[in-house]
């Protein structure tokens, strides 16, 4: 699969849990935060999108835990998507910066909705989002 974006970032130590690794939940903190920044560089936004009269909502979320990541390791958030019918699936996983290997791996199914039912992703997304997928 190829993933059009990704970002960089830190393990803080506060992210932690008791046996020394990131705590379980901060994946699905990473997850996001990659989808968030994703949208913000293909001049998209939750709130932009809200204000328009659509809901952009977390339907499913699969996480695998592959290796741990601990404190200070650098890691790579990447991200793919894809359209399945009224469906936005999030494909991401994330590498240690260090050696590569895949920690975590992420598909995030979203769906749209408006006056409270799902619709189809809003042209100015599918447009948006095929500026990463040229060609």
């Amino acid at each position: 699969m190829i993933y059009p974006f990704e970002i960089e970032l830190d393990v803080r130590d506060y992210e932690l849990d008791a046996q020394g690794i990131v705590n379980n939940a901060n994946y699905q903190h990473y997850f996001e935060h990659a989808r968030h920044e994703l949208l913000r560089k293909i001049s998209l936004s939750f709130v932009g999108l809200h204000e328009a009269g659509f809901d952009w909502v977390v339907h499913r979320v699969e996480i695998d835990y592959k290796k741990p990541l601990r404190s200070g390791e650098r890691f790579r958030v990447k991200v793919a998507a894809e359209q399945k019918g009224v469906r936005f699936i999030f494909h991401q996983k994330i590498e240690r910066v260090s050696d590569g290997a895949v920690t975590t791996t992420g598909k995030i199914s979203s769906v749209f909705m408006q006056n409270g039912r799902p619709v189809r992703p809003p042209q100015l997304v599918i447009d948006a989002y095929k500026t990463l997928y040229p060609g």
